[in-house]
Parts: structure tokens; C-alpha cells; sequence
């Protein structure tokens, strides 16, 4: 059995009304997305989310014997976030770390990963996804790219655990019309294309083969667009929850974000489905909310959400870019 002991997210304070964009270029925005300041960075948020999450939690940060974290705009070839953030935490130095990357799917992969290392060594995990998406001046989907970071702490038992990780399932295709370089703003292809023959059977699959008996009452997903995640979640019909309209597509975070979202949200004994897609085809896991989640301490989600500063246009783009302080770059 892996329990989720502890849950954290973090959104930046700053915001982008998607109107603003739009009117840079013409049309229309709905929305607004999160934008990171310009002193926060990958691992400065990753490391909100996870205290926030140990501290929700019954585990210590030396206790935790794995960090595994998903990030796809890590701006470094050579550099890791996972071990930056187990030692921001405090935990013993011989802690197992792993940085998963290349896929919008990777935090489902550190997630799944994260449970079967708790099953093979009755230890807890730490799973934390952190994105800041780049955006182009102009481009396609520059209005709905936004940053953040989620946690979960992961432990074989727990008297009244946050959730249960009942369920996971996956479907591997290398179905690929999203594409991305380091630092840049995504190419995509068709949309209408990927989500039938990409989004839709991956998802479909990825929830099929996570054999639950459980009648899902709540989804979450994370894909790069708002009619994506819809497609993701068409095949189980349940209430979406989704900080898109707030935060916008945070990449890896997004899955993690919302997920710690939905358990604070929801009343315990609820089931979510949760679904990545991304980059080769779909992941998907199943929870059920826990007693543990019941009026959380700390920060949730929804107080995050509400509290917010709106940035000008050009801040929303000077922000996102990495700064060098006294010759360093900003990780």
C-alpha cells in the first residue's frame, strides 16, 4: 500500500491577465497565468511546495529516503534539481534523488516511480514537479503558459493518510506533435489531430489499465491547452478540477498542482482520476481522498490562487528569463 502523507502547492504571486496579451496582438484573452518573480526559480519553488508538504505530513525530512522530481524547462543540460532540493530540505546525504525530464509525462513517471520505490523499501518519497514555461512574444500559446510547483510526501502507511494511491495505468504510444527546444516556445501541430488521434486513445487507455472498481468522481489532467486536458478526461466523466483558468499550463507542475488541489478540495472518501499527457502517450493514477485532508494546514491552493499581483506585459515576458547575479546565472 502507498499512502500520500503530505500535499503542497505552490503558485507565484504574480499574474498576467491573458486580456493584456491579447492585446498586444489583437483578439481576445480569457484568464490569467501565473508568472514567476524574478527571484523565484525552479528550485526555490519546488522547495515551497515540498516544506509545505512535509510539514502537512508525519514524516521528517531526514527520514525521507528518495527525492525524485519532474521539471521540462530546467534550464540546465547539467545540473539537477532533485539533489538541490533534498539538501534544501535537510535530509541525510544518503538519500536516493532522480530528476525526470523530456515528457510533459514526467511527473507521472516520478510519481509511479516514487510509489514502487515506498513498496520496495517500506520508506517515503518525496515527488515534486516545477515548471516555468517559456512564452515568444506572439506566439501561439504565449497567453496560457504559467509556472508553478507541486509535492506529495509518499509513505507505506499512515492511521489517516491525505489519500491513497490506489491505481496506476499507462500507455505508451510515441504518438509526438508537440515538440520544444531548451529555452524556447513550443511548435505544435495539429490540434484537432492530436487530440483524436493522440490525446483521446492514450488516455482512454492509460485510465483502462488502471484497474480500479471505484467510480471516479473527480478528474485532473494536465496537457499543454485547455480542450487537451478536456480530452483526457472525456473517458471517465468526472467533475474537472483544474487551475488552468488561474495559473495556466505550468508543464510537469500542473499534474502535481492540481492533484494537491482536488485533495484539498473535495471531501475525504472522493476518488480522482488523474491523467499526464504528453510527449509518447499517457499516465494515469487513481487516489481516494483520505480523513488526513481535512482543513489542511498552511497555505492550500485556492488561498494561492486568490492572493495575486497583476505584472504589465513586459514584466510577464522579463520574468521568465534567467538573470545572472554577480556572474552566476539564476538556476
Amino acid at each position: 500500500m502507498v499512502v500520500v502523507d503530505g500535499i503542497g502547492g505552490y503558485v507565484p504571486l504574480y499574474r498576467i491577465d491573458r486580456d493584456d496579451v491579447a492585446a498586444q496582438h489583437g483578439g481576445r484573452g480569457r484568464g490569467e497565468s501565473a508568472v514567476p518573480a524574478r527571484d523565484e526559480n525552479h528550485v526555490t519553488m519546488a522547495s515551497e511546495a515540498t516544506t509545505t508538504a512535509l510539514e502537512r505530513s508525519a514524516t521528517a525530512a531526514e527520514d525521507v529516503a528518495a527525492v525524485f522530481t519532474a521539471s521540462i524547462t530546467d534550464p540546465f543540460a547539467e545540473h539537477g534539481i532533485a539533489a538541490q532540493l533534498a539538501y534544501r530540505l535537510g535530509t541525510s546525504t544518503d538519500v536516493r534523488t532522480g530528476d525526470f525530464q523530456g515528457s510533459a509525462r514526467a511527473a507521472a513517471d516520478a510519481l509511479v516511480t516514487a510509489g514502487e520505490y515506498v513498496r520496495a523499501t517500506d520508506q517515503p518519497a518525496v515527488v515534486a514537479a516545477v515548471d516555468v514555461m517559456p512564452v515568444e512574444s506572439g506566439g501561439d500559446d504565449e497567453a496560457t503558459m504559467g509556472a508553478g510547483a507541486g509535492a506529495l510526501v509518499l509513505r507505506p502507511d499512515r492511521d489517516d493518510p491525505m489519500a491513497t494511491v490506489d491505481a496506476v495505468g499507462q500507455a505508451t504510444t510515441g504518438f509526438l506533435e508537440r515538440h520544444r527546444e531548451h529555452g524556447e516556445s513550443a511548435t505544435a501541430g495539429d490540434a484537432r489531430f492530436e487530440r483524436r488521434h493522440g490525446v483521446a486513445p492514450a488516455a482512454s487507455t492509460a485510465f483502462d489499465r488502471a484497474e480500479t472498481d471505484a467510480d471516479l468522481e473527480y478528474g485532473v489532467a494536465s496537457a499543454p491547452g485547455f480542450r487537451l486536458a478536456r480530452t483526457a478526461l472525456e473517458s471517465i466523466d468526472a467533475e474537472r478540477v483544474s487551475t488552468f483558468n488561474e495559473v495556466g499550463y505550468a508543464g510537469t507542475a500542473t499534474l502535481v498542482l492540481d492533484l494537491c488541489h482536488a485533495i484539498e478540495s473535495v471531501d475525504a472518501g472522493s476518488t480522482i482520476g488523474a491523467v499526464a499527457y504528453g510527449q509518447g502517450g499517457a499516465d494515469a493514477v487513481v487516489v481516494t481522498v483520505g480523513d488526513g485532508a481535512t482543513d489542511p494546514d498552511g497555505l492550500t491552493v485556492a488561498a494561492q490562487l486568490e492572493a495575486k499581483e497583476y505584472v504589465p506585459y513586459v514584466k510577464h515576458l522579463e520574468y521568465r528569463e534567467r538573470y545572472d547575479y554577480q556572474g552566476v546565472p539564476n538556476a
